[in-house]
């Protein structure tokens, strides 16, 4: 934080407007609907949850919470249309004497979109109650425009409300006076310049009569007294609203100072050669174009490679390794190393979530996430997302393929790039780039957990962290001088980065010859490290039954990104097993029963998380394919806890697959069988692939790897950061993406809690009724342009930019309801922060309902309407 504002003043503050909202919800909630106003009831859970009725009955779900929000953001909703939720997320910085006027905005903006939504209506993409916007024939009100009726229904009802105080009378009168210039409902030129005076009052006569049906009794008549020129108000008004415009004008130049310079421009996908979204009909043709496209950049990319290293000059470039929808904060100048993962091999119908659900892409990507769908409830075509990134892979020089990062002979950082071919198979000859300042590491969700990995508090996720911790106690043990120690630990080194089998590494661990040094692997420790030791060995069994179970069965043992990537055949069996219950199960489930309609599939897990129901995509799912009335029974769960793999031999002699279970209300034993099996039991916590080898370098040469959690000036979480120091030298790596959501383990140790504390923070920046989650498309698409922000503004000098801290920032720890009554009257702190009082402005509020639109063509024109010619180097708009 700036100033004297402490994380702890600022989590008082967040009690306040907690409290606060908690005391005037349902009194502004009945004066933005009116006669539509039912009941506005508070629910008996921690957080500050209401369900919101209607008149004729009809309920909807409202959370409200204050956060930590990026500078010029006050307030951000998110609406879930599918579930009915609707969140509402205040401002830490927000003063709370402000909070009911932002509170009626919210919720007028809010029914708004679920009024259109119920309709199966797009949203008006153009707000009209803008002073800046342009009228033509337009008459329609945008959920935006909807949000500040509710602020003038609001502010009227303060006006003239006779139980309040006069001065807070006069002073809501004047807040309504000014909030008149913002939405273009008066005119603000001089009388005396007629030409821009007439238009403004003809523009200013089509908003009151396209807002007339929305204002309250007592807005409509506070509006006709006050929307006149500023001429013709009564002394009183006219100098009410002259101290307006000057103190409006006064903070603007304040807050432009501020955060002009953090400003980046945004490439805007999604967009034809005209500057309009992608007609539906286009996506799929358009997005096999663009494909094409990209391999083109891509093979200029690698040829202009090739020549300068033919050459004998070694190519020093920014380099970001990865890509999909972190590709918001790329710069172009940045050589992009990416092989166009996840969404571009996903076989699903698109995104889990709807374009209302994800309608901050047209903030944070410059797209119209609208224009992707027919019904604004429907899920985003996989064919949108696939040109979107595309079209942002293609702004810079891109070479398609994978990256590591190594270590130059001279203790330099290199990048060892591997395009990849038509086969999909990476190049054996690599290229080599000298990385030039940060590189930036986006590869994606980290790998998945196999069955039988020991969870809890000793728990141990992988072979590969199994291994790192014996050699690490091995390198005790070494040092103690027990015989033969060294010699294990470098051989299982050596095992585990040639890529030996788990059965070789068990048995030579497991061997006569080294018992006594497997006993020495838990003598004298403490019991909690003697367990986390034994449970090494336990996933090392596990992974070694894994392995097995699909070399008996190859292509019906899968990893569940094998199937989310289209890398299996559904038709290889028909009666699949999904270990797991969460998204990645579910969206594995879906597609193979999609791919072969004669397949069942059984999901085999704890309970689903309620976060599914907040999906587009589970309802549907379950509806379609379940056993309900319509249902095609094809998909069943069961609620169990998974071990290890189990395989055994049909009649036919044919591995098959069974997981033991208990039924939860009979507690009858039962067996679940199939001849298909995928894992998509959560993911585990490793370095970045791209990061391996630098770090065994680095670690070899006895260097050291250390890691911070990175955040922006206003306690934006834009990713995690990690230094490698060796021979004297220090290199600085950032991830960026889904995989920053999951911290190295070897660099994060568990026992700290950070991941934890990450995680928390994650759901209360994006509660599951959102139907979404910090590591999701939309999520990362706005973390990584606010990543984009703060580098350039670190560059450009700022040093408290990108901040490295060792945990989460306390403001971002929920406050304890005790807390919050307890502050609830206490005067609060004046944040001294430019910008906190933006909402007087007509500044933006948070995420709109519709991209920006476009003031330059991109840098290419779309395949198929003229012949792409990309040339490395060149810029976006260059």
């Amino acid at each position: 934080m700036d100033g004297a504002v402490t994380d702890t003043q600022m989590q008082a503050q967040q009690s306040r407007l907690i409290a606060t909202a908690e005391r005037e919800l349902s009194a502004v909630a009945s004066v933005v609907l009116g006669e539509r106003f039912g009941s506005f009831d508070r629910l008996e859970t921690e957080d500050l949850r209401f369900v919101l009725v209607d008149a004729q009955g009809s309920s909807a779900n409202f959370l409200v919470d204050a956060i930590p929000m990026e500078t010029g953001v006050i307030a951000g909703t998110a609406a879930n249309t599918t579930s009915d939720h609707y969140i509402v997320q205040i401002s830490d910085r927000l003063p709370t004497e402000q909070l009911t006027r932002v509170l009626a905005h919210e919720i007028g903006e809010l029914i708004a979109v679920r009024d259109r939504s119920s309709q199966g209506l797009a949203p008006v993409r153009e707000s009209l109650l803008d002073q800046g916007a342009e009228i033509g024939d337009r008459r329609e009100l945008s959920s935006q425009d909807r949000g500040v009726i509710g602020e003038l229904n609001w502010l009227a009802d303060r006006a003239s409300a006779p139980e309040l105080p006069e001065q807070q009378r006069a002073e809501s009168r004047a807040e309504l006076s000014a909030l008149l210039d913002q939405c273009g409902m008066r005119p603000t030129s001089a009388i005396t310049e007629p030409d821009t005076y007439n238009a403004e009052f003809r523009a200013a006569q089509i908003r009151l009569l396209a807002s007339a049906e929305f204002l309250s009794y007592d807005a409509e008549n506070l509006v006709n007294d006050l929307a006149h020129p500023i001429e013709h108000l009564s002394p009183a008004d006219a100098t009410a609203l002259q101290a307006s415009r000057d103190a409006a004008l006064r903070a603007q130049r304040q807050v432009e100072a501020f955060i002009g310079r953090r400003d980046v421009t945004m490439p805007l996908p999604g967009y034809d050669q005209n500057g309009l979204p992608l007609p539906r009909d286009q996506l799929e043709p358009a997005a096999a174009q663009w494909a094409q496209y990209r391999a083109q950049v891509g093979d200029r990319t690698v040829r202009a490679l090739e020549g300068q290293l033919a050459a004998g000059r070694l190519p020093l470039r920014q380099v970001v390794i990865g890509g999909g929808a972190s590709l918001t904060g790329r710069s172009p100048d940045a050589l992009l190393i990416d092989g166009a993962g996840r969404w571009h091999l996903d076989p699903g119908d698109g995104i889990v979530q709807s374009a209302d659900q994800d309608r901050d892409l047209a903030q944070w990507m410059g797209v119209d996430p609208y224009a992707a769908v027919e019904d604004p409830r429907h899920r985003i075509s996989i064919h949108a997302v696939r040109i979107w990134e595309d079209q942002l892979a293609t702004q810079g020089d891109l070479v398609n393929g994978h990256a590591r990062l190594r270590l130059g002979r001279n203790g330099e950082l290199l990048a060892e790039v591997r395009p990849l071919g038509d086969d999909g198979k990476e190049s054996a000859t690599p290229l080599w780039v000298a990385c030039d300042g940060t590189p930036s590491i986006a590869t994606g969700l980290t790998p998945e957990v196999v069955p039988g990995m020991p969870r809890g508090d000793f728990a141990v996720e992988s072979r590969g962290e199994a291994v790192r911790l014996i050699g690490d106690r091995l390198r005790e043990l070494e040092g103690q001088g027990t015989a033969g120690a060294g010699a294990m630990r470098a051989w299982l080194t050596q095992a585990e980065r040639g890529g030996a089998d788990t059965r070789t590494v068990l048995d030579a661990l497991n061997s006569p010859a080294s018992s006594a040094l497997k006993d020495a692997l838990t003598a004298g420790l403490e019991p909690d490290a003697a367990t986390r030791m034994g449970n090494c060995f336990t996933a090392l069994d596990s992974t070694q039954k894994w392995e097995s179970a699909r070399e008996a069965a190859p292509g019906r043992a899968l990893l569940g990104d094998e199937v989310a990537e289209s890398r299996f055949d559904a038709h290889a069996a028909r009666e699949w097993i999904v270990v797991g219950s969460g998204g990645t199960a579910v969206a594995n489930a879906e597609i193979i029963l999609i791919q072969n309609r004669e397949a069942h599939v059984t999901i085999i897990g704890s309970k689903p998380p309620p976060a599914l129901q907040h999906q587009v995509q589970f309802p549907a799912m379950q509806e379609k394919y379940g056993h309900g009335e319509n249902g095609e029974q094809r998909l069943s769960f069961v609620e169990a806890r998974v071990g290890a793999i189990e395989t055994y031999q049909d009649d036919q002699g044919v591995t098959r697959f069974q997981v033991p279970y208990v039924d939860q209300d009979t507690k009858e034993r039962h067996v679940a069988r199939g001849d298909g099996y995928v894992t998509s039991l959560g993911r585990t916590n490793p370095l970045p692939p791209a990061l391996q080898d630098l770090a065994h370098e680095v670690r070899d040469r006895g260097g050291e790897i250390s890691g911070d959690l990175l955040f922006d000036r206003d306690d934006q979480y834009i990713g995690y950061g990690l230094t490698f120091a060796v021979d004297g030298h220090e290199h600085r790596v950032d991830v960026d993406g889904a995989a920053s959501w999951q911290l190295p383990r070897e660099i994060f140790a568990p026992e700290a809690g950070v991941q934890g504390e990450l995680n928390r923070m994650g759901v209360r920046g994006l509660p599951s009724e959102t139907g979404n989650a910090a590591p999701g498309f939309s999520p990362i698409a706005r973390q990584s342009a606010l990543r984009a922000r703060a580098v350039a503004a670190a560059a450009a000098g700022d040093e408290n930019a990108v901040r490295r801290n060792s945990t989460v920032p306390e403001r971002w720890r929920r406050p304890e309801p005790s807390q919050a009554k307890e502050t609830a009257t206490t005067p609060a702190p004046t944040p001294s922060i430019p910008g906190s009082h933006l909402w007087q402005l007509g500044m933006p509020k948070g995420p709109t309902t519709r991209p920006t639109a476009p003031t330059r063509q991109p840098q290419q024109q779309p395949p198929g309407q003229e012949p792409p010619t990309p040339t490395p180097t060149v810029g976006m708009g260059d």
